[in-house]
């Protein structure tokens, strides 16, 4: 949004320069003639003249905070280099020898007594020749708590 606003007048108190004084002059004179001239009530131009003081404060505060803003930013964008970051990185040692990550173990997020629940399994394979799924077994123990523990709430 460019500035578009011309000042009128060099009078430093805002006053009407004779030109613009007779423009209006002559307009009025013609709003006159036509009946499409209507007088404001004192309340209705203080307010007029009061809300024209407020936007052009806000204006001024807005373009002042723009221009702060961009000055910030040009001072960000252009900020050097620090030394420090350059000579951390100049002096560091590259390793020698390619260097092996290996992955972790994924644990489990129970802790579950796999010992005991292994030596089940094994048990139920013995005498029923299937041998259970773990990730079932859990899930169906798991349910079976939580509908108990929703019986329980339902009681009360």
């Amino acid at each position: 949004m460019g500035n578009s606003y011309k000042r009128k007048t060099d009078n430093p108190n805002m006053g009407w320069s004779d030109e613009r004084r007779a423009k209006y002059s002559k307009q009025c004179k013609e709003s006159h003639a036509d009946g499409t001239w209507h007088k404001k009530s004192k309340k209705a131009v203080g307010k007029a003249i009061s809300k024209g003081k407020l936007d052009a404060v806000k204006r001024r505060n807005r373009s002042e905070g723009q221009r702060r803003r961009h000055a910030q930013a040009k001072a960000i964008e252009h900020y050097p280099a620090t030394t420090f970051s350059e000579n951390l990185l100049d002096s560091a040692s590259l390793p020698d020898m390619d260097v092996v990550v290996k992955p972790k173990k994924a644990k489990p997020a129970f802790n579950l007594p796999m010992g005991k629940i292994i030596a089940l399994f094994d048990l139920v394979e013995e005498n029923f020749g299937v041998r259970p799924n773990l990730n079932e077994f859990v899930n169906s123990a798991v349910e079976e708590k939580l509908a108990k523990v929703v019986k329980a709430l339902h009681k009360n």
